[in-house]
């Protein structure tokens, strides 16, 4: 595969910052420039409101999954200090009357 040259005119701030993020990602500057190019468009706000709404809405079923667990494992708790004992499908049966 052939490929061709490219210039474009950076101010010398430009360059230092483009050297700078491209050693950070460990890369040359020219290949950090060619991923930036081709990387497509940036994310929309939708796209970027759609991701958020979507990890706000697990993170608060695992807060209410939480809230559940802490809630069953305080009744568990005090029925075990009560002593009292299960009763048996069939007996609750009986005692509701069924």
């Amino acid at each position: 595969m052939a490929t061709s040259p490219t210039s474009i005119r950076l101010s010398p701030a430009e360059k230092r910052r483009i050297a700078a993020l491209a050693r950070k990602r460990g890369l040359t500057p020219a290949a950090y420039i060619k991923r930036a190019a081709l990387a497509g468009p940036a994310p929309s706000d939708i796209s970027r409101l759609a991701r958020l709404e979507k990890a706000t809405a697990a993170i608060l079923a695992a807060v209410e999954d939480e809230i559940d667990y802490r809630v069953v494992a305080a009744t568990w708790d005090r029925h075990v200090k009560s002593g009292a004992r299960l009763l048996k499908p069939v007996e609750v049966w009986r005692e509701l009357g069924v």
